[in-house]
């Protein structure tokens, strides 16, 4: 397959296209640095473009036979006002403008668009939660119901849309792994509060084999 990836160039992008490539997968990255990704993601077709931004892009969006929607700008920052419309535009606008381009090709596509748990809000008990639990009214969780709004357009002209609401992404390399471990290397790790406190997430190869699964089984969405 010929795969389109935003947000390739992440921690969790590098990864799954470098396993869709190994997989026998195309995968090509937009990005809006490519001199910088091609040093970092070789084993990728590099497409130059801003997903925020209708461009030139978007032909090769046509092209492709699946999507897999990973863009957004990082949560784990100060969340002032712009940094509120960062994640949010980052996020909405980049599935806007994929949409557009899938609805556009006329052609049935595969959408895998990232989401999170974090639809659901903060829950501070043992509630399980499914695909059918109602949304919580944090600013996440709007940001995630507008996200999955966007990429459900593309269902409605014919493509096979799997919304992902992933937790938080553990690997060796990066990620949030590597934001926790130098406290624990300078024996500053222990645990907060009671020590019994949950979150939800999810392996790194377990989230590749999840989206393999879902590109190659047509009746899931």
């Amino acid at each position: 397959m010929k795969i389109f990836v935003t947000g390739g160039t992440g921690f969790v992008g590098r990864y799954v296209t470098k396993r869709l490539s190994e997989s026998g997968h195309e995968a090509f990255i937009l990005t809006r640095s490519p001199i910088r990704a091609k040093e970092s993601v070789s084993w990728a077709t590099i497409i130059e473009g801003d997903p925020r931004k209708p461009g030139e892009w978007q032909q090769k969006v046509a092209e492709s036979d699946a999507v897999i929607n990973l863009a957004g700008s990082s949560i784990f920052t100060l969340w002032t006002d712009s940094a509120r419309k960062s994640i949010l535009d980052s996020r909405i606008v980049t599935t806007r403008n994929l949409v557009d381009a899938l609805i556009v090709s006329g052609k049935e596509k595969i959408l895998i668009n990232g989401s999170a748990v974090g639809y659901y809000g903060s829950r501070m008990d043992d509630e399980i939660l499914d695909e059918d639990s109602p949304h919580g009214d944090e600013f996440m969780s709007q940001v995630c119901v507008e996200w999955e709004d966007e990429a459900k357009r593309a269902a409605e002209h014919g493509s096979r849309v799997a919304l992902c609401r992933f937790g938080i992404v553990l690997g060796r390399g990066g990620g949030a792994l590597a934001m926790m471990l130098p406290a624990f290397r300078y024996l500053l790790g222990s645990s907060i509060g009671s020590g019994r406190q949950w979150m939800s997430w999810i392996h790194l190869e377990d989230l590749f084999n999840i989206f393999l699964h879902l590109l190659s089984n047509v009746e899931i969405s």
